[in-house]
């Protein structure tokens, strides 16, 4: 998805670098608003198990919430009870808590307060490593004065429990949510969105380990760390879900990565459409590409293969994917294209299938391939788009991968790897 489009994500983000705690804690508090699953796991771990349970265990129960963010110490309110929580990079103990000494009286703005019944939890947040346990402590101190509780410090016998939420416990507790609800099929856009707000800013927060880390098989992990990777880039990165960044030129639109037994595949496409076919046929009479690619020092072997898109009402719905081995004669050529390539009405159908019986070899069965007799002679079609195109991807090894990924709180060296490849992509087009 496009990051301009992220529920939370301003248009100019470096306008609002200074802004952005304010706009963390928002996009935490929207969620928590709009995600009742999330808003149940993350209460689940601030709360003890028995003043949980008090409020939920129980249908009969008469339980009001309230979520606000900027909120003056003075309006919050009477509550029995009060837990501090910080949300920041930097780790809080209660004994730091109640060590500090910060007894400053004055109206301070909490940065989100959740109620329930007579329950207030305050959070702190920091965009950052910074301790907030001072700041957050002399809130706390506030809100028992506002409340009516002397006390010249707080200690653990007064009405106040502090808690250590750090971003990266509060996002495995997200990412887990959001998983979950992907998998039942009810995925939630408040939180996916968040999810991508906090990875742009620190991927780290967010529950991985470095490539160097993990096992090849762990698909799922490494394509995580790829993603992460690519956020941090400002190459602009492709939509719908595809993992990659999109490409600046007339002949390929697209660099997608995969991964396959712990290799990244870089593959691009050139040709998909009619129009890019147009500029690289224009380039080159007969497209030739290269057939080995230097990454980062490692020489890698170009796979090439042809792929013959059918197309109807701008929507793919069949093909043709094969190699040289399948072909009785070359024929991806300037004249060719522009003879079979495009929209093709129902009348010239049989004359472009004449074309492939004298093109591919009879063991292909390129009818059957592309279900020809039911998805184009048997339909209602009256005609369909018809591209001459190409897959050229690349394998980069797993242990290539690993030794570039060393550092899981630094994701740089990735970074520039997949910026590497996008910039050597033009070079894979020989031009003649």
């Amino acid at each position: 998805m496009n990051k301009h489009l992220n529920i939370y994500q301003s248009y100019a983000k470096e306008e609002r670098k200074f802004q952005l705690e304010n706009d963390l804690t928002r996009a935490l508090a929207i969620s928590l608003q709009e995600n009742s699953l999330f808003f149940h796991e993350v209460i689940k771990t601030i709360l003890p198990e028995n003043v949980f349970n008090s409020f939920f265990e129980d249908l009969r129960n008469d339980t009001e919430i309230d979520i606000s963010i900027q909120k003056n110490v003075e309006n919050i309110g009477d509550f029995q009870h009060l837990y501090a929580v910080s949300l920041s990079e930097h780790m809080m103990s209660k004994d730091h808590f109640y060590s500090q000494k910060h007894h400053h009286l004055y109206d301070p703005i909490c940065d989100l307060i959740v109620r329930i019944n007579d329950i207030v939890i305050i959070f702190e947040a920091k965009r950052d490593n910074i301790d907030c346990t001072s700041q957050l402590y002399n809130q706390a101190f506030n809100l028992l004065k506002q409340n009516g509780v002397e006390c010249d410090k707080i200690s653990d016998s007064e009405p106040v429990s502090p808690v250590d939420m750090n971003w990266k416990k509060l996002m495995t507790i997200a990412v887990k949510v959001s998983g979950f609800e992907k998998a039942v099929g009810t995925p939630n856009r408040f939180l996916s969105d968040f999810i991508e707000v906090v990875r742009n800013h620190r991927f780290y927060w967010l529950p991985e380990v470095s490539i160097s880390s993990l096992a090849f098989d762990n698909k799922e992990a490494i394509k995580r760390r790829i993603k992460n990777a690519l956020a941090k880039s400002q190459i602009e990165e492709i939509q719908e879900g595809r993992v990659g960044f999109a490409l600046p030129l007339s002949w390929t639109k697209e660099l997608i990565f995969n991964i396959r037994n712990g290799s990244l595949i870089s593959a691009t496409y050139p040709a998909n459409t009619k129009g890019q076919g147009i500029s690289l046929f224009s380039i080159s009479e007969t497209p030739q590409f290269a057939k080995i690619i230097s990454i980062s020092g490692e020489d890698c072997s170009i796979s090439k293969i042809f792929h013959i898109k059918f197309s109807s009402f701008q929507r793919y719905f069949s093909g043709l994917w094969f190699t040289d081995e399948d072909l009785i004669t070359e024929f991806y050529n300037r004249k060719n294209f522009n003879i079979f390539s495009g929209r093709k009405a129902r009348d010239s159908w049989n004359q472009l299938a004449d074309f492939f019986d004298s093109v591919f070899k009879p063991e292909f069965e390129w009818r059957k391939k592309c279900n020809w007799n039911s998805k184009m002679m048997g339909s209602n079609r009256s005609r369909f788009d018809v591209s001459f195109g190409y897959e050229l991807s690349f394998e980069l090894p797993f242990e290539k991968l690993k030794s570039i990924d060393t550092n899981k709180e630094d994701i740089s060296p990735l970074t520039n790897l997949l910026e590497e490849i996008y910039y050597k992509i033009p070079s894979l087009l020989i031009k003649s």
